[in-house]
């Protein structure tokens, strides 16, 4: 359960570098004289080459996982994860390699995103399997607690470096070479839990027992794709798609619509970032005990409802008062109210897929149902580029968190309740 916890805080650190740490700096990676747009679609391009690759590693490492045991399908991708994000701290920019050091890094996030797509295949189904039933919950609620606290971390070491050596433009010195520092931090974090991961975590009892004399010659994939595991990986797929379009639209949207298109002080950004992941973490366990309590698909169900209405709309007020020159204090806060609204849902969610297939197609149906999700949801720049042909460029994020809500509500009322099921008997 603990390891679960770090790995997911690890793995937010080496997914969302990009989107922290990147906006201050796209001007190493970009062609001189770039327009707004352009420059801040390519880097949501870098960030959604990770997003793009996920689903990828969740299909290899999640076959892994319940074919040779969700241990090893961790221990297998975790260095690639570590070796990836070092490798990127290292990239050179345009001033040396021209358009090919952009596709260069797209191209190692890309790959990078194929291993964080593994790393996290067994650890929720790991983590639920050697759970009781009246804890799975609140276990839900404290692994995915490392989400919000990583990108708190990797925004704190943003605002460090920026108080250390600012952001003026191209030549500045975190433009130049301090926005690789962080990268260096997650990649050596990344193999530090490798370390730790491999002296702590044993296999799942509950796997072992259900693929005893058959895991060699076992085809997960194959079988999740047939019957009852087939209709359950839809509505998850469908349920996960509108949690990853709320989640994007608000969370990767806000630094490059802020610092990138509109201006904002990148420091100021980042440090309401952290504040509101904090809050987000405390709220992960209130969502936890209340999905345990009233049902996760009903909070479901509910939450989405929350996220395409109320969510919405406050999301929209933060957007307008920026544009309009207001206070960021103001506009950060109704994101962070957002953000809660939005990502809120995952500890629940995460729960509720490792409920709904059995043991033997487990690891399998929550990475794919979890990470494939992520692909429509991660071209968000392009829906936001489209939208802004009949709407200001500023505002397309709303249209897509009504979006995401609308789809949550939609997946959560196809789908049963799971909170009183038996892991070792789920058909």
């Amino acid at each position: 359960m603990h390891a679960a916890t770090i790995g997911f805080f690890v793995d937010v650190v080496d997914i969302y570098l990009p989107a922290v740490v990147l906006a201050p700096a796209m001007a190493h990676f970009v062609p001189p004289g770039s327009g707004v747009s352009a420059s801040t679609t390519m880097f949501y391009v870098v960030f959604a080459a990770t997003l793009l690759a996920r689903p990828v590693g969740s299909v290899i490492f999640g076959h892994i996982a319940d074919s040779v045991g969700r241990r090893a399908a961790t221990v297998v991708a975790i260095p690639g994860v570590g070796i990836c994000t070092l490798l990127t701290a290292a990239l050179p920019g345009y001033a040396v390699w021209g358009i090919a050091s952009f596709v260069l890094l797209t191209a190692v996030r890309f790959i990078g995103g194929i291993f964080m797509g593994g790393a996290t295949a067994g650890l929720t189904p790991l983590a639920m399997e050697v759970t009781s039933k009246p804890m799975r919950g609140l276990v839900g609620g404290y692994t995915n607690v490392g989400y919000p606290l990583g990108a708190a971390t990797i925004s704190l070491v943003t605002a460090v470096m920026l108080q250390l050596v600012p952001a003026n433009g191209p030549g500045s010195p975190y433009v130049e070479w301090g926005w690789r520092i962080p990268f260096v931090f997650g990649g050596l974090l990344t193999l530090a839990y490798l370390v730790y991961f491999r002296r702590v975590v044993g296999e799942s009892p509950l796997w072992r027992g259900a693929s005893a004399g058959s895991g060699a010659g076992r085809r997960p994939l194959v079988e999740l794709m047939r019957g009852r595991n087939r209709r359950s990986l839809l509505q998850v797929l469908l349920l996960m798609t509108g949690i990853w379009m709320g989640f994007h639209a608000i969370t990767s949207a806000v630094p490059g619509v802020l610092v990138t298109y509109l201006g904002r002080p990148a420091s100021t950004v980042t440090y309401s970032l952290i504040v509101a992941n904090i809050v987000l973490a405390a709220c992960y366990f209130g969502y936890a005990v209340l999905g345990q309590r009233i049902g996760r698909r009903r909070l479901l169900l509910g939450g989405g409802i929350s996220v395409a209405t109320v969510g919405a709309g406050l999301y929209a007020l933060a957007l307008a008062n920026a544009d309009h020159g207001g206070s960021l204090v103001v506009t950060m806060a109704l994101v962070g109210v957002c953000m809660v609204l939005a990502t809120g849902l995952f500890p629940v969610v995460c729960t509720y897929i490792a409920e709904r297939f059995p043991t033997e197609v487990r690891s399998t149906g929550w990475a794919v149902g979890y990470q494939m999700a992520v692909i429509l949801p991660s071209l968000y720049s392009v829906y936001m580029l489209g939208l802004a042909n009949v709407m200001p460029y500023v505002y397309t994020p709303v249209v897509l968190v009504v979006v995401g809500g609308v789809v949550v509500a939609l997946g959560a009322w196809l789908g049963p309740e799971t909170r009183d099921v038996d892991l070792e008997v789920v058909q």
